[in-house]
C-alpha cells in the first residue's frame, strides 16, 4: 500500500489547500494560484516548477491564463489535459460574469454598452462580431454572435443579421467586434460595413445606433467620435 513516503508533496498540497481555504486566492502568489490549479491536472507530482516556468514564460497570471492552447503545450512539462484547464479559464470567466448579470440589462448610453461588451470579449483571442438587439427602452433583448475571424478579419453575413434583428424584434442594433491583438480603431472595412447597415436597417424601420471596436481593457464608440458621427443617422 502506498505510503506517504511514495508521494513527498502530499503535505505540501495540503498545505497550499488550507492556505486558500483561509486566505483566499487573492492572497496568494500568483505562482502558487497556477501551482493549486495544475493539482487537477497532474495529480502526485510536484507543479510548483512548472507553475514558475509558466509565468517566466509568459510574465504574468493574466497572460498565463491568455495565451492559446498550443502555446502552452510549448512548456516543458505541460501535457494536453494541463493545457486545455489553464486556457479555459478565460472562457469559464466569462461565463461567471454573465450568469451574475441582472436578467435586465438595459443600455442607454455608450458608457453603458462599453462596459458590457468589455466583459463580454474578456480573453477572447479571436476576432469576433456580435450585434446586440435592444428594444426602445434600452432593454438588451439579445447578444447575438454573428461571425469569428481570423488575421484576415470576419466575414459578416448581411442576410443572418437582418434576420436576427426581425427574429429578435429588435428597435435598435449595436454591432460590436474585437480586436485582439490590434487597438481599438476601426479599419476602413468597419467603415463601410456600418455605412452599408445603416441603410438596410433604415429600409426596414431599425437603427444601427453604435458599432463598438473592443481591444483589451478599451472600446471605441464610433457613434461617439465626431467623424462617425454621419454615420448613425
Amino acid at each position: 500500500m502506498p505510503t506517504e513516503k511514495d508521494f513527498p508533496h502530499k503535505n505540501h498540497r495540503s498545505r497550499l489547500r488550507e492556505t486558500f481555504r483561509k486566505t483566499g486566492i487573492e492572497n496568494m502568489p500568483e505562482h502558487n494560484v497556477l501551482e493549486l490549479l495544475l493539482f487537477y491536472s497532474i495529480p502526485r507530482i510536484d507543479t510548483n516548477e512548472l507553475a514558475h516556468r509558466l509565468i517566466d514564460r509568459f510574465g504574468s497570471l493574466r497572460r498565463v491564463f491568455d495565451a492559446g492552447y498550443e502555446q502552452l503545450l510549448e512548456v516543458e512539462g505541460m501535457g494536453e489535459s494541463s493545457a486545455l484547464l489553464i486556457s479555459s479559464i478565460p472562457g469559464l470567466t466569462r461565463r461567471y460574469i454573465e450568469s451574475g448579470e441582472k436578467s435586465k440589462i438595459i443600455i442607454c448610453d455608450s458608457r453603458d454598452a462599453e462596459e458590457y461588451l468589455i466583459k463580454k470579449f474578456y480573453g477572447c483571442s479571436d476576432e469576433i462580431f456580435y450585434m446586440l438587439c435592444l428594444d426602445l427602452s434600452g432593454k438588451l433583448l439579445n447578444c447575438v454572435r454573428i461571425g469569428t475571424g481570423d488575421s484576415t478579419g470576419i466575414g459578416v453575413d448581411r442576410r443572418r443579421v437582418i434576420e436576427n434583428a426581425i427574429i429578435n424584434k429588435a428597435d435598435v442594433v449595436i454591432f460590436a467586434h474585437n480586436h485582439p491583438n490590434g487597438i481599438a480603431a476601426p479599419s476602413k472595412e468597419d467603415i463601410i460595413l456600418t455605412e452599408e447597415f445603416t441603410n438596410l436597417f433604415s429600409a426596414i424601420g431599425i437603427r444601427l445606433a453604435d458599432h463598438f471596436i473592443v481591444a483589451g481593457n478599451e472600446a471605441l464608440s464610433l457613434a461617439s467620435v465626431e467623424k462617425f458621427k454621419s454615420l448613425f443617422v
